[in-house]
């Protein structure tokens, strides 16, 4: 990996520091260099990325309505994979009798399904705050939500080979996933604050308020992370 890669992944594990555990043998590693988030975290923000990918190619950007009734409960169905096999981790870790064996790939698998529902989620919101038209429109349908769990199979088959290509470009995404969720929460809450809601007009206007957000998001994760190693030393 290049120096430049080592760089960015230390900061990305700095940031990272306050909101994930970021135990070695729980993340997907790099010539047993572990990747900046666990991999239970890594798959949750690189759903992030994939959902909102998928939002834009499929120009949803403005979609304000959620998925369907039975969408939704495929999406509550990721989560509940998600919080079982975490779970289940949690118990193996503690030496308690647990249901299998818990493996990075299903932590990736379940990390990444849960990241596209949360996503799915939180967009419907973003877009009825931040546009001055949003659309009514679902912001997912059936076979784009198979589309992207098929996606979250891929990744997950490609992440548990041993190349390192794919696990660097995971690592640098689910960071810039972690620095994005953060930087959308708080545009949300800045948009509330100015008085900014429905506002938006273009894209330069919604993404004039992300760049806005994107100081303190990062501040955030930085005193989040300081925070923990104050406390843990």
């Amino acid at each position: 990996m290049p120096v430049s890669t080592w760089s960015v992944f230390a900061w990305l594990r700095f940031l990272a520091g306050g909101v994930c555990h970021q135990i070695p043998s729980h993340s997907l590693q790099v010539g047993g260099v572990p990747l900046p988030l666990c991999a239970r975290d890594t798959g949750t923000y690189l759903g992030l990325i994939m959902a909102m990918a998928a939002i834009l190619a499929l120009r949803r950007s403005r979609a304000s309505l959620l998925p369907s009734r039975p969408l939704l409960a495929i999406l509550a169905g990721f989560f509940l994979a998600w919080a079982a096999d975490g779970a289940n981790s949690y118990l193996a870790l503690l030496g308690l009798a647990h249901a299998y064996e818990p493996s990075n790939i299903l932590r990736l698998l379940t990390g990444t399904l849960e990241g596209i529902a949360l996503l799915l989620l939180i967009w419907p919101v973003a877009a009825f705050t931040f546009w001055r038209q949003p659309d009514q429109r679902r912001v997912i349908r059936g076979r784009e939500l198979a589309g992207l769990a098929a996606a979250a199979v891929l990744v997950t088959a490609v992440a548990s080979q041993p190349w390192p290509l794919p696990r660097y470009v995971a690592g640098l995404l689910s960071g810039l996933g972690l620095v994005g969720m953060f930087a959308l929460l708080n545009a949300l809450l800045l948009a509330i604050a100015l008085h900014r809601e429905g506002s938006g007009e273009k894209p330069a206007d919604v993404l004039r308020l992300l760049a806005l957000a994107l100081g303190p998001a990062i501040a955030e994760l930085v005193l989040l992370s300081l925070l923990r190693h104050w406390l843990l030393g």
